[in-house]
């Protein structure tokens, strides 16, 4: 595994690093009170003598430390003890164990609701969030500190319009509908998110990322979301099942809003495909992680992409979700109407789609600057 930085963070906590593997995530998740910092790029444990052992478990010696580091001895030849799970999404708990009493309360309504598991995992998330910055209990906050904190949240400048709209709505859910106290959140403003145009990649961009990807179910992960316009969270639960060879279609199972959708299955994505499943075999996941009863997460995904766009030498902020974007923009200057592409992508709104006719160079490319027909 590769080697381990433990430091001193704030009081209370250790901070740890590693470079990014599917197998050093594994470990530091058995470790408990563990927390993922989006900003820093890295886990804090609590300082406990309970994390210490267990982290002493999963992890070898590090082998990077700073001047106050901590020790811990060599991984165990036995595997440790497995966690209880939380019975309600089995496999995937989606709070800390046993889970706070309001979380749980949130959660149960969006079961009810048939949200989707990565909406009641952000949920969670934001509420654990407020929690801890919270100086009294929730159902003591005054509708001053809830203000207070989508306020502080919005002057960091380290949280997108995106992230902040779903804050307010897990602090709506928790107040108007589980503590039953509406007044308190009922004039919340809704953050305006900033009319940002899509990042595209080229056609020879996305030649090149292919080119450079010489893993097999890389590859094939990557032209399978590129040439079907799939997210990152679709593509990667994607079955063996949802390939239609005859009729050239892949289904999509309760993509976005819990919809299903039907997209395109490109004849060379076909042919990598095949060559991949005579090489892995996959059978019941069509990208498998290195558990195979489960799919490949998706921010191995994302790493995935991120190695290729840098082995490309690719510059632009591109992400995985660009696939996603250069797909609906090369069918736009291909030609495609619209409301096709609004099919394919499993767009709710026109207006969603739309907004890639202003990234297309359908036409663009026969309008001269003024400045070219200067006489310099």
């Amino acid at each position: 595994m590769a080697g381990v930085e433990i430091s001193p963070g704030k009081p209370g906590q250790l901070v740890v690093k590693f470079e990014y593997s599917e197998a050093a995530v594994a470990a530091i998740k058995q470790v408990p009170g563990r927390r993922w910092n989006p900003e820093g790029k890295f886990w804090t444990i609590p300082d406990t003598a309970e994390a210490r052992v267990k982290l002493a478990e999963v992890f070898a010696a590090p082998t990077k430390t700073t001047a106050d580091w901590i020790e811990v001895t060599p991984k165990s030849d036995s595997p440790p003890p497995r966690r209880p799970r939380w019975p309600f999404v089995p496999g995937k708990p989606l709070t800390t164990n046993p889970p706070h009493s309001l979380i749980k309360a949130v959660d149960d309504e969006l079961v009810l609701r048939g949200m989707a598991y990565g909406t009641r995992k952000s949920y969670g998330q934001h509420l654990r969030n407020y929690f801890d910055w919270l100086k009294v209990r929730p159902e003591e906050a005054t509708r001053e500190d809830i203000r207070g904190y989508l306020v502080q949240m919005a002057e960091s400048g380290l949280a997108s319009a995106g992230y902040c709209r779903q804050a307010r709505a897990a602090l709506i859910m928790l107040y108007a509908t589980v503590l039953k106290q509406p007044d308190k959140v009922r004039d919340l403003p809704r953050m305006k998110r900033p009319q940002q145009l899509p990042i595209v990649l080229s056609r020879e961009e996305i030649a090149r990322l292919f080119k450079v990807t010489n893993n097999l179910k890389h590859r094939a992960l990557l032209m399978t979301a590129y040439s079907a316009g799939l997210r990152v969270g679709e593509v990667v639960r994607l079955k063996v099942s949802d390939l239609d060879s005859k009729r050239m279609q892949i289904r999509v199972t309760a993509g976005k809003g819990a919809k299903d959708r039907y997209t395109l299955l490109s004849e060379i994505a076909l042919q990598v495909l095949r060559e991949y499943f005579h090489a892995y075999k996959p059978k019941s996941w069509l990208f498998a992680g290195q558990d195979q009863t489960d799919h490949l997460s998706e921010r191995s995904a994302q790493q995935i992409f991120q190695d290729a766009r840098k082995k490309a030498g690719i510059a632009k902020q591109a992400t995985f979700h660009t696939l996603r974007h250069s797909f609906a923009t090369h069918l736009l200057e291909d030609g495609v109407d619209i409301w096709y592409i609004q099919e394919l992508l499993g767009h709710g709104s026109i207006e969603t789609t739309e907004r890639y006719t202003h990234v297309t160079q359908k036409g663009i490319e026969r309008i001269k600057s003024p400045l070219d027909r200067l006489k310099l």
